[in-house]
């Protein structure tokens, strides 16, 4: 069988490292990797999932709070991937965000962000160089009967920490199904069952555990079962 085609989001330039992991674990799962940006947006191309990577952050606007001055927002990608999910959602394609692409879940569902997570939750002390991101790892905590626990089978996980933003207000039809101690939210979702999940941590650097391996399989079996 032919496996299913998968849209994979990135900046047109830089975030390789997390774009080529994420490729890795989608085939690793059965799926087949393609490459969606701003520069090379795949109109016209016939996914069977998408999933939502990393990158710079989202550009308050679109939840009303003013932007941070001198930063420079991917405003061409969030056009790119905003028309994706819309199209996802026509055609009840499966979704997986990770990082910023759970943020951005949310934000287009009508939700807002944390934008720096330090000056609103304590303790929120986390890494703030690459090297040491890798490394460090924290526990967050899993509503029991929700898609991310059934999909892991765990109601607790350490997770790594890459990024300085969280979601905020949730989206409409969205829940949080997954938190650290501190009360940051870690994972977001859909009730019923199509797939649509948004974690907040990084899991295609946490291959070498089931846990983490379990989420991109049952993503891409949604996305086969089509």
């Amino acid at each position: 069988m032919a496996r299913p085609l998968i849209g994979v989001t990135k900046p047109s330039q830089g975030d390789n490292a997390a774009f080529a992991a994420m490729c890795l674990a989608v085939r690793l799962a059965g799926g087949a990797p393609v490459r969606l940006s701003a520069s090379s947006p795949g109109d016209g191309l016939r996914i069977d999932g998408l999933l939502l990577g990393g990158g710079t952050d989202i550009h308050p606007k679109r939840f009303h709070t003013p932007p941070k001055p001198g930063y420079d927002y991917d405003v061409a990608r969030e056009h790119m991937e905003l028309a994706w999910l819309e199209r996802a959602d026509r055609l009840q394609l499966p979704v997986l965000g990770i990082c910023r692409g759970a943020q951005f879940m949310n934000v287009a569902a009508g939700g807002a962000l944390h934008m720096d997570l330090t000056e609103e939750f304590q303790p929120a002390r986390y890494p703030q160089t690459w090297w040491k991101q890798l490394y460090f790892r924290k526990r967050i905590l899993i509503t029991r009967g929700s898609r991310l626990h059934r999909i892991t089978g765990q109601e607790r996980l350490c997770v790594n920490s890459i990024h300085k933003q969280a979601v905020g207000k949730v989206g409409e039809g969205l829940m949080v199904s997954a938190r650290e101690e501190n009360g940051v939210a870690q994972a977001i979702e859909r009730s019923g069952e199509r797939f649509w999940l948004g974690v907040q941590f990084h899991p295609e650097f946490l291959q070498h555990r089931k846990p983490f391996r379990s989420i991109f399989a049952a993503f891409i079996q949604a996305a086969a079962g089509r």
